[in-house]
C-alpha cells in the first residue's frame, strides 16, 4: 500500500510557505534521495513547478526524467515515487489545492484525471506564483488566490487541448450529429448508429474527450440554440422556440432555460427587446455548447 501524504506534505525543507484561500505555496528544497523514495499517494490535488535540478516521477501521464524548468499537474490520489536528483541543488515549488476548492473549481472546469506536464502559459503562470510570496500579508493574499484560480483554468484548457486533439474522427461524427439535429429527438442509439460505435463506448469516450455525456452535450445544444432564436427574434413565441429546439412543450423549456442561465426565456426576450447587451452577452457566454 502506497503512504498516504496529508494536507501541504512533500519530501522536501521548506524555504518560505505562504496560504490563499483554499491554497497553500511553497518553496522547497529536496532532501530525500531518489533510491530512499517510496510509492505514496496526496490526498489533495497539487502542482510541482521544478526551478532548478532534475525530476522523475513514475505516475501514468508524467513527463519522463527531466531538468527543470517544468510543471506538473497530480490529481487527488496520484499514486506515483516522484523524486529529485541534485538535492544539493534541487528547488521547486508547490501548489496545493484544498478539497473544498477543487470541488468549487470542478463545477465550472474539467481538469485533467491523471498526471501531467503543463504547457508554457501555465508554467508562466506558476512562475509568477512562486514570487508572489513575499507580497503575501498586504494584497497578497489576493493576488496569490488569483494566480492559483489562474493556473487551474490555464489547466483545465490544456487538458481540453489534448483531448480534442486526440479525439477519434467518428466521435466528432457523433459531436455533430448533436449539435446539428439538437431539435430532433434523438436517443443514444441514433448518436451512436451515426458514429458507428456501440452505444457504451460511445457515452465512454464522450465523457473521456469532451468532458461531459452526450446527452449533456445536447441539452446545451438545444440551450444555445433556444437563445439564437430568442436573439434573432425568428421564432413564433416560445411555444415555438421550445418546439424547434426539442422540448416537449413551453413549461418544460423554460425551467431548463431558468435552471441553466437563470434567467427565464421571456425575460431574456424582454431584455433583447430593450437592448440590455450586458444581460445578453451573459447568455450567450454561458449557453455555449464549445464549452
Amino acid at each position: 500500500m502506497p503512504l498516504i501524504f496529508g494536507h501541504d506534505q512533500f519530501l522536501g525543507q521548506h524555504e518560505g510557505r505562504w496560504h490563499a484561500r483554499g491554497f497553500s505555496v511553497a518553496r522547497l528544497v529536496p532532501t530525500v534521495a531518489e533510491h530512499a523514495v517510496q510509492e505514496h499517494t496526496h490526498a489533495e490535488a497539487h502542482f510541482v513547478l521544478l526551478l532548478r535540478g532534475s525530476y522523475l516521477s513514475s505516475a501514468h501521464g508524467a513527463p519522463v526524467e527531466t531538468r527543470g524548468p517544468l510543471l506538473v499537474y497530480n490529481p487527488p490520489g496520484t499514486v506515483h515515487r516522484d523524486r529529485f536528483g541534485d538535492l544539493h541543488n534541487g528547488l521547486f515549488v508547490t501548489v496545493t489545492v484544498e478539497a473544498a476548492t477543487l470541488r468549487q473549481f470542478a463545477d465550472a472546469i474539467a481538469l485533467p484525471d491523471h498526471a501531467c506536464a503543463l504547457g508554457t502559459s501555465a508554467w508562466a503562470i506558476a512562475r509568477r506564483l512562486a514570487a508572489a510570496g513575499g507580497q503575501v500579508g498586504t494584497t497578497g493574499d489576493l493576488v496569490v488566490e488569483s494566480l492559483c484560480a489562474e493556473l487551474l483554468g490555464a489547466t483545465a484548457a490544456h487538458g481540453r487541448s489534448m483531448v480534442y486533439r486526440q479525439a477519434p474522427a467518428w466521435l466528432w461524427r457523433a459531436r455533430e450529429c448533436l449539435h446539428d439535429d439538437c431539435g430532433a429527438q434523438l436517443g443514444l442509439a441514433d448518436v451512436a448508429a451515426a458514429a458507428g460505435v456501440h452505444p457504451v463506448y460511445l457515452t465512454r469516450a464522450f465523457r473521456r474527450h469532451f468532458g461531459c455525456t452526450p446527452g449533456d452535450y445536447l441539452r446545451r445544444c438545444r440551450l444555445a440554440k433556444a437563445a439564437a432564436l430568442l436573439q434573432a427574434r425568428q421564432h413564433d413565441g416560445l411555444a415555438g422556440v421550445a418546439g424547434a429546439c426539442g422540448y416537449f412543450d413551453q413549461a418544460h423549456f423554460s425551467r431548463a432555460f431558468k435552471l441553466a442561465f437563470g434567467l427565464s426565456p421571456a425575460r431574456y426576450h424582454k431584455a433583447m427587446r430593450q437592448g440590455h447587451p450586458a444581460q445578453v452577452c451573459q447568455i450567450q457566454d454561458r449557453c455555449s455548447p464549445a464549452a
